[in-house]
C-alpha cells in the first residue's frame, strides 16, 4: 500500500512538472568567486579510502566566469576559472602555481522554475604553471563533476557550485621539466574541488 501511494505521488508530481509551461532556452553568463579546496579535502572527508599521492594544491581563492544556455530539463555551459594556487611536494617543499580551468559542460536541471538545482559533468583543458626556475607547465585533458543551484530573479540571478576538477598527469606524456620540478615518478590524478557563488545576468 505504501510503495502504490509513492508511485502515485511521485507519478503526479511527474505530470504537474510536464503541465508547468516552459520558458524558452535562457541564456546567461556568469561571474563567480570562491574556493580552491585542495590537500585539505582529504582531511575533510577522512571516512573515504583516498589513494596518497606526493602532490596537493593549497586551499586558494578562485575567479572565473561562466557562460551558457538552459532549456529545461538540460544546460550547456562553458567556463574559465582561474586560482593563484600553490602545490606541495612530499618531503615539505612546495611551489607557487597558478591554474587555469577551461571546460565545456552539460547539465541536467532537476526542477523547473527560478530555483534549479542542477547536477553535470563536462570536460576541458586544464593548465597548471609553476612558479619556479623556467616556471615549466603543463596543458593536460581533465574532467569535471559536479551541481549547484541557479536562482533567477528576473534579468538576473545568483548560483552556488560544488565540483571536482579532475586532473589526470600521465608521466610518459608530461615535459620533463615540468614533471621533475613535481617530483614526479607515476601517474597521478589530481582531485581540486571548487565551492564558488556568483551572480549571472540572463538575457
Amino acid at each position: 500500500m505504501r510503495a502504490t501511494r509513492l508511485i502515485a505521488g511521485a507519478l503526479l508530481f511527474l505530470t504537474g512538472v510536464l503541465l508547468v509551461p516552459q520558458p524558452a532556452a535562457a541564456q546567461e553568463v556568469s561571474f563567480v568567486i570562491g574556493a580552491l579546496i585542495g590537500d585539505s579535502f582529504r582531511d575533510v572527508l577522512d571516512v573515504v579510502d583516498l589513494p596518497e599521492v606526493a602532490q596537493d594544491f593549497k586551499n586558494a581563492p578562485l575567479f572565473g566566469g561562466r557562460i551558457g544556455v538552459t532549456a529545461f530539463p538540460f544546460a550547456v555551459e562553458g567556463s574559465i576559472i582561474y586560482s593563484p594556487s600553490a602545490i606541495n611536494l612530499s618531503g615539505g617543499s612546495s611551489y607557487d602555481a597558478k591554474l587555469i580551468y577551461a571546460e565545456a559542460e552539460l547539465q541536467i536541471v532537476l526542477f523547473p522554475g527560478p530555483v534549479q538545482p542542477y547536477v553535470g559533468g563536462g570536460l576541458g583543458f586544464d593548465h597548471i604553471r609553476l612558479q619556479t626556475g623556467d616556471t615549466p607547465s603543463e596543458t593536460v585533458l581533465g574532467y569535471v563533476f559536479g551541481g549547484g543551484i541557479k536562482m533567477a530573479f528576473g534579468s538576473l540571478g545568483a548560483r552556488v557550485d560544488l565540483k571536482d576538477h579532475i586532473t589526470p598527469l600521465k608521466v610518459d606524456n608530461l615535459d620533463p621539466e615540468f614533471r621533475q620540478a613535481l617530483l614526479l615518478f607515476q601517474d597521478t590524478t589530481l582531485h581540486n574541488i571548487e565551492f564558488s557563488g556568483g551572480i549571472t545576468v540572463r538575457f
